[in-house]
């Protein structure tokens, strides 16, 4: 019975045909017109969709093979398996937290507060160990890149104080309120929050300069060391994430009802099938 929602249908292609066009307007914006040193990663906000919408095994399906599209395109003599589990790892845990979430609502509060008071306390701990080892006039990010220390500093604790400030209003609100309509959407908004928090710390703050040493490693003859270079990379990226967060937040809650009818649809098609 289990294996009925991981076969594919006609409607799944067709859902699979516009995210990929989806994914790839993103990733030629992300490229072209997202650039920078705090250029937003907005194809990380498409595999999420990809998750929420079809579940985690066929966004994770999706998300494979938008890296294989990927690759189609701008050449495979760089391809890495670091970067390219990435899609399917956020789209499958997306899909999973959004499954956690309708089983277990009543303890999406707790779980989340949880969360960010261990990563905002891991955060401050970054900061004092490795902060005074950081260059203090410039920062380098990816070694093309320089910033000033004091500016990323700022970035971060004006994103993070953001994210806190946004979870206690939500929280305000879901207990002062009595419609229940509100309830259910500063409750969803505060998953996506949550949920999009988890994502990126995993897949960014952790994966991404490990990836991202691998590479300069193995096609830059690099010899750079985990220790060394980690932290290097590590504390840019989660200023910045701190910046994408919301941004994405705002965007999957606005899109939502749409994921919702393509989800709804997609279970459908997926008991009807297998009727026959």
């Amino acid at each position: 019975m289990k294996l009925k929602s991981y076969k594919l249908n006609i409607y799944d292609i067709s859902v699979f045909g516009i995210m990929l066009a989806i994914y790839i307007i993103a990733s030629v914006m992300e490229r072209y017109v997202f650039t920078g040193a705090f250029n937003i990663g907005i194809t990380y906000a498409v595999f999420i969709i990809f998750g929420l919408a079809l579940g985690p095994w066929k966004g994770a399906l999706l998300g494979i093979l938008c890296d294989t599209i990927n690759q189609l395109i701008y050449g495979i003599s760089t391809w890495m398996i670091e970067y390219a589990v990435v899609p399917a790892f956020i789209a499958f845990l997306s899909g999973w937290l959004l499954k956690i979430m309708f089983t277990k609502q009543h303890q999406t509060w707790i779980l989340g507060y949880i969360f960010l008071i261990a990563i905002t306390a891991v955060f401050i701990s970054v900061l004092a160990i490795h902060g005074h080892n950081l260059p203090q006039n410039t920062f380098v990010v990816k070694r093309k890149n320089l910033l000033k220390w004091s500016f990323v500093l700022a970035v971060g604790v004006t994103g993070l104080t953001f994210i806190w400030i946004t979870a206690l209003i939500f929280t305000v609100i879901n207990l002062t309120t009595r419609s229940v309509v509100v309830k259910l959407n500063v409750t969803l908004l505060f998953f996506i929050l949550v949920s999009v928090f988890i994502i990126l710390i995993l897949t960014r703050w952790l994966w991404g300069p490990f990836a991202y040493i691998n590479y300069h490693n193995r096609f830059r003859s690099g010899h750079w060391d985990y220790k060394e270079y980690f932290p290097i990379f590590a504390i840019p990226i989660m200023f910045k994430s701190l910046l994408e967060i919301p941004f994405y937040t705002v965007i999957i809650f606005a899109i939502f009802p749409v994921l919702t009818i393509i989800r709804k649809q997609t279970h459908f098609y997926s008991n009807k099938i297998h009727t026959y």
